[in-house]
Formats: structure tokens, sequence, C-alpha cells
């Protein structure tokens, strides 16, 4: 074969792959684009995330006041959500490239930043006092404040008790919870004084503008999973135009766990906040032990 007919050969050929390949990435792109969202994955999201976002709430039912309302007492209420995200359409296809815990991301995400959040800081909008002390009187000040197990609770966030040598005398008497936002505090508050977790009803409107179903009907949890490349959901792109988002190329799914948990305290709680003293960080003044009032002032306790 003679040389120039071996050039036009070898443009021809490299012309065809060129075309084939361009062929087949559009085919690819055209099945991910009209892919149906898998059944299974959809529902292994929505069954992880209640899971998720159930058991969290629950870490917080030891501090559930008894009462299911104050009933004519002035509260102050705080409120914790779920979310919505955006997240690639393939985690949720059949027989696309596989994402890792794409059917918890988003749950661990509002545990983490949502509920293990605003639920330990309501203790702080709470508070009505509050104390720094060093390991050394931590347990003196529990004393000094007239600690009584059957009338008051002691409820610790990420409590660090290396030093403590005295610690095994309030150990079983604390409650534990967790926390992103706080550390080394305990907060001693009456029973009676502990908060109510609401778990709210979402609107009708609501529910049907995220087309969300019920997940949990205890917790009022509710989810859904939207397909953003179908034109019937266009209103739901048009949510997320200043995302910068190409949605003809980049190929997402909404997803979303919805829930209203509120966080209802009297405003009068009598709420005490204890901080031990660290080297790591300024924190203030450390209080001496004479500076601690009883929690609850004598004239006020019962006979």
């Amino acid at each position: 074969m003679k040389k120039k007919e071996m050039k036009k050969l070898k443009k021809k050929s490299s012309k065809f792959i060129d075309v084939l390949e361009s062929s087949i990435e559009e085919a690819i792109e055209a099945a991910r684009l009209n892919a149906d969202i898998d059944y299974e994955k959809e529902w292994e999201f929505y069954e992880k995330s209640k899971d998720a976002i159930v058991g969290a709430l629950e870490k917080f039912d030891s501090i559930q006041n008894s009462e299911k309302d104050f009933e004519g007492e002035p509260t102050i209420s705080f409120g914790v959500n779920g979310t919505m995200n955006l997240f690639q359409k393939s985690a949720f296809t059949t027989g696309d490239i596989p994402h890792l815990n794409a059917d918890t991301i988003l749950s661990q995400q509002i545990v983490y930043q949502n509920i293990n959040y605003y639920i330990p800081n309501a203790f702080l909008s709470a508070r009505k006092k509050r104390y720094l002390l060093r390991k050394e009187d931590l347990v003196k000040g529990i004393e000094k404040l007239g600690f009584d197990v059957d009338r008051d609770i002691m409820v610790a966030m990420n409590l660090n008790i290396y030093g403590i040598d005295d610690f095994q005398n309030i150990e079983e008497h604390i409650t534990r919870v967790p926390s992103t936002g706080l550390k080394n505090v305990l907060f001693v508050l009456p029973k009676a004084d502990l908060p109510i977790l609401k778990h709210k009803e979402l609107e009708d409107s609501e529910q049907q503008e995220h087309q969300l179903g019920i997940l949990d009907d205890d917790r009022k949890i509710y989810g859904s999973l939207i397909d953003l490349t179908q034109d019937a959901n266009a209103g739901h792109r048009e949510k997320w135009k200043n995302s910068n988002i190409d949605f003809a190329t980049d190929l997402k799914v909404q997803l979303t766990i919805a829930f209203i948990t509120e966080v209802v305290w009297k405003a009068n709680a009598n709420v005490v906040q204890i901080n031990i003293e660290t080297s790591l960080k300024e924190q203030g003044i450390v209080n001496e032990l004479s500076d601690i009032e009883k929690l609850v002032p004598k004239k006020e306790t019962n006979d």
C-alpha cells in the first residue's frame, strides 16, 4: 500500500474513532438523563435517614420534661429543623457509578450540624447563672448548689473528667447528651424545669410543595427525593438558579429530610451552667466555692 493511501486510511480511521467516541458519550449522557430512579436506592435513603434522625433525637429523651405542656406559664422556644441539598443523580440510578454514603450523608449532616448543635445550645439560652470552677472544686460546687437527686438533674456535654479525683461521688447521677458545640460543660437544674421537646407536623402546603412523605409518625420526620432532570420538576430546578449549576450536564436530585423539633423552656427555668477550668483557653475569672448560691432557695423547697 502506497504511503499516500496509508495517510488517507489513518485519517479516516481517526475520524471514525472520534465520531464513535462522541456517539458513545452522547449515548451514555442520554441514558443517564433518562434513567429512572432506582426504587431500592431511594428506599434505602428514606430508611437510613429515618433511623439516623430518630436515633439522634432519642438521645435527648433523657432531658425531656415529663409534662406535656407548660400550661399558663410563659415560655421561650427554639426550633431545630431538617434541610435539603443536591446530590448526583447517578448515586440513585441502576448500573451507574456508586457513591459512598449517598444514602446517609444528608442525615449525618443534619445530626451533626442541627440536632447535636441546636438542642444542647438551647441550654445556654435558658441559663440563669454560670460558674467557672477548678476541677478540684467541681464536686464540692455541686454539693454547694444543694443538688438533690430526686428533685434535680445534671446534664453533661463532652465532660472531661480526667484529674477529678472525687468524680465518682456524682458520676451515677449525671445524664450525658451529645453536643457538637459545647465542651466540658455541666448544667444543673430542677427536673421540673427541663424543656419539652415537641415534634411538630408540617403544613400540608409544605408537604405538597416539596413532595414530602412521612418517614416517622412519632417524631414527624418527612423525606423526599426529586429528580431534577425531569421536565415535571422544572419548578424545583428554578429554586437552585443561584447555585451556578448547569442541570443539563450536571444531573442532580434534590434530597430533603424535613422535621421541626421545638425545644420549649419555661421562661423562668432555673438552669445553672458549670464550666470546668482548663489551661488551654481563656475562660474568664474562676469562681470560688463561696460564690455558689443554692440552686433552689430554702424558702422554695418543699417541706
